[in-house]
């Protein structure tokens, strides 16, 4: 495994300076530096060994081509690498059995903490060059502590304890807030909040279940899940999170022995980190579509930066993880029909090679093909996203269906009942195009600004929001009604009254939370031993005002981020809504497995009527407060999950947690990434429901100024009769709403069909007729219960979900290739 490694990292290091050099950027670093990664790449792939004398001749040669880079003022990123590589292989190269060298420091120290020392020597020499570039600006001298502090700890520091852990967590959290808050944010940050985060990884000494293992495997899965989560709510509106466990299952299987309480954990992180990134995911695209109309003084650039989302993301979702906690007990009776599929699969995984190698199949067979696809389009110069438009370029790249198992295998995970709705939608979008736009060759961000398309949209919303409303007005009458038994109701009562009193108690105790406080400091076992696992309702509050403060400090009063300025009064008020929608769509979710929770969107309508903020300032808002509910769910789902495979709540708390850091750095650089690759709004990534939020609030700030939105698409006719013309689409979207809600379909399935390229819908309907296919056979098999719980169906489901993963494993390649190719230019 160690030499798979060091041939992987070698590798990269040559790609990287070649690459560089291809462009022209030659000089005696890069040279260095390209003989360097050369040698350490032949010498792992031959298990090279290296004995005293050859040790001493290679530090003279490497510190000599540092020295000399030095006098020559090309001292550069390229040297640091190449010296460190060097390092990294000094400690790691051998099997085990056959060291490297045998030498008495390393008799000392073992192999990772030499890697460690390498590591902080190289930080501690870029943070050096950053020092003599900027001055002693905050970032880089804090920097500079860390690192020595870091590089003394990897020598002389024994294995950090839990408690250890939980202050670099603390550290780390701290030092990137105060970063974003006192100055520029730059790479020397994220270099030492990450060097921090390698610290804490490789010293701790983790217990089972949240073994080294599990969290390795979970970051690479995360990686891939978060990519996924996030393509899917651009391109479909609507996410799936398929596959984590399984990916899980064949990673751990390759690196000793299958366990389902690892796997959990490593879902955990995976869920996680795409649930956060995704919970935020509404902002960006709505501003970069409706920005420049709405804003047009600002540029947008500006705005979507890495440092805006992942700030956004890790201060919301980091603050919401503990807004439904106190409230555990009252889900645990729940179904969550969402989580049993999930639990009962990572608890059988294992059992059969025959799943293994299903699932590696779909993988091989749809990454295959997605790579060919991009190798053809970059060596010809063409656009295969989608048939006919491949080959007949004057067809939209809407029309027709789009080229991607991915988007096929979705198709057979959300249901043929939903897909062919969403069809139906489609069908309407491409009459549209021939009837009010004469087919015109156009791209699909323009057509999907027509006023027709989104007020239908809005009205098939509207139905969804009344359907919600009227259910929970029902649910509410009935438990209302009266009981037969009077004792019955009066012991209902007393509880009642008796859990008043004890919210009051903790919530209003400002003396028994100090108390506690301390308590928790000295002994976070023994309080939550003390409390059977019951965590207080005053630490849901503490976190929503921290949240308050630190939101009103950034955008409010020290107001960062130019066009995104909320005032304090908002955070205020509008902050307490999100709680009381979390714990509404918790219920939504482990009652019937559908998140349907619109409350916290509500508060779009107050924040424009009467702060009249930008359009940046409420999209932000919104996002915020939506990451707040994302991560107080997403926590209550895996401690559910935790529960029916056997894994203790604190454990399932630590693989969230690094969930949430994966999706505020890699998810914030992932949708950074496909911004500035392909942009949002168009056709490649339509962010359908960025589109209809801000075409929401759109009409809401048009509202304020007593205008209707989509008027001046026609300009010709009288506002009045244009304003009846919309409002008729408005209607009919609300009747054709209603009328699948009548019949158990679903409203919101035909609204995103409306919205997605048609294309993308054509490609799902593959995969929905699959699942058609399999239900219809599996009546004819004597089987009681889920028609899905039939063995064809489930092979289909492991191969699909291989095809799901394997594209994605690609396309997050590609990504990162493409980001890669954007911050060396």
């Amino acid at each position: 495994m160690t030499r798979v490694i060091l041939v992987l990292m070698y590798s990269a290091g040559l790609f990287f300076v070649l690459l560089n050099m291809s462009k022209g950027i030659i000089d005696f670093g890069m040279v260095g530096a390209l003989l360097v990664f050369g040698f350490l790449l032949v010498g792992s792939i031959n298990n090279l060994t290296v004995n005293r004398k050859n040790l001493i001749v290679s530090i003279i040669v490497i510190v000599s081509y540092a020295v000399i880079s030095g006098i020559l003022q090309v001292f550069s990123f390229y040297v640091i690498a190449a010296c460190d590589g060097f390092a990294i292989f000094v400690a790691l190269a051998g099997d085990g059995t056959n060291p490297v060298f045998d030498h008495p420091i390393k008799t000392k120290m073992s192999s990772t903490r030499l890697l460690l020392v390498g590591l902080y020597s190289a930080g501690l020499v870029y943070a050096l060059i950053a020092f003599s570039r900027w001055g002693p600006v905050y970032e880089v001298m804090v920097a500079i502590i860390i690192e020595v502090a870091l590089l003394v700890g990897s020598v002389v520091q024994g294995p950090l304890d839990k408690k250890g852990i939980g202050l670099f967590t603390l550290s780390i959290f701290a030092y990137v807030l105060f970063s974003f808050l006192l100055g520029p944010f730059e790479e020397v940050v994220v270099m030492t909040a990450g060097g921090m985060a390698i610290y804490a990884g490789l010293t701790s000494e983790p217990k089972f279940p949240v073994t080294k293992r599990a969290i390795g495997t979970g970051l690479i899965v995360g990686v891939v899940m978060t990519f996924l989560g996030v393509y899917l709510a651009l391109k479909l509106g609507i996410v799936y999170f398929v596959g984590a466990e399984l990916l899980g299952f064949l990673l751990l299987s390759l690196n000793g022995k299958y366990t389902p309480q690892e796997n959990t954990i490593s879902v955990a992180i995976a869920n996680t980190s795409s649930m956060v990134s995704v919970g935020v995911l509404i902002t960006f695209p709505a501003i970069a579509i409706f920005g420049p109309t709405q804003m047009p003084w600002l540029d947008i650039s500006s705005i979507i930066t890495f440092e805006f989302i992942a700030f956004v993301t890790g201060i919301s979702s980091v603050f919401g993880l503990l807004l439904l906690i106190p409230f555990r007990k009252g889900f645990e009776k729940d179904p969550w029909p969402q989580i049993r599929p999930q639990a009962e699969t990572i608890n059988s995984l294992g059992a059969d090679t025959e799943s293994k190698v299903t699932v590696l199949t779909g993988m091989a067979l749809s990454a295959s093909y997605v790579g060919a696809i991009k190798v053809a389009e970059v060596v010809e110069g063409v656009n295969l996203s989608a048939m006919p438009h491949a080959f007949v370029p004057s067809v939209p790249d809407w029309i027709g269906i789009t080229n991607s198992p991915l988007i096929g295998a979705i198709g057979f995970f959300v249901g043929w009942k939903r897909v062919l709705t969403m069809a139906i939608g489609s069908i309407v979008s491409v009459l549209f195009w021939i009837i009010l736009e004469g087919a015109a060759p156009m791209d699909y961000a323009s057509h999907l600004t027509r006023p027709e398309i989104l007020y239908l949209a809005i009205g098939i919303f509207v139905t969804v929001i009344a359907g919600d409303i009227f259910s929970t007005k029902d649910e509410i009458a009935e438990e209302s009604e009266p009981p037969q038994d009077n004792a019955q109701d009066r012991t209902h009562s007393r509880e009642l009254a008796l859990t008043v009193l004890k919210i009051k108690k903790e919530v209003f105790s400002f003396s028994r939370i100090i108390e506690e406080i301390q308590f928790i400091v000295r002994d976070p076992r023994g309080y939550m031993t003390s409390k059977r696992g019951q965590v207080p309702i005053w630490i849901a509050t503490v976190s929503m005002v921290l949240f308050i403060i630190v939101g009103a400090l950034v955008f409010s009063a020290l107001q960062l981020f130019v066009g995104a300025e909320i005032p304090l009064l908002l955070f205020v008020f509008g902050s307490p809504i999100a709680m009381i929608s979390a714990y509404f769509t918790a219920k939504s979710i482990s009652e019937t497995g559908m998140l349907a929770g619109y409350i916290s969107d509500m508060i779009s309508i107050p924040a424009i009527l009467l702060f009249r903020i930008t359009f940046s300032a409420i999209t932000t808002f919104m996002a915020m407060l939506g990451a707040l509910q994302d991560a107080a769910i997403t926590l209550l789902v895996h401690l559910k999950l935790g529960t029916m495979t056997g894994v203790r709540g604190r454990d399932i708390m630590k693989g969230v947690l690094i969930g949430v850091f994966l999706g505020t750095f890699v998810g914030s650089l992932i949708t950074f990434m496909l911004y500035k690759t392909y942009g949002f709004g168009g056709t490649e990534f339509p962010a359908p429901a960025a589109q209809l939020f801000g075409f929401l609030v759109v009409s809401l700030t048009g509202l304020s100024r007593f205008q209707l939105p989509g008027l001046d698409a026609f300009p010709d006719v009288h506002p009045l009769f244009a304003f009846a013309y919309l409002l008729a689409f408005g209607i009919a979207g609300f009747l054709a709403g209603r009328g699948l809600s009548k019949r158990g379909l679903s409203p919101i399935s035909l609204a995103v069909g409306i919205l997605v390229p048609p294309a993308t819908t054509i490609a799902m309907l593959f995969g929905g007729f699959m699942d058609y296919r399999l239900r219809r056979q599996a009546r004819t098999v004597p089987i009681d219960g889920d028609p899905t719980e039939t063995p064809q169906y489930k092979k289909w489901t492991k191969l699909l979900s291989g095809v799901v993963a394997g594209e994605a494993i690609v396309t997050v390649i590609w990504v990162l290739y493409n980001a890669f190719l954007l911050f060396t230019v």
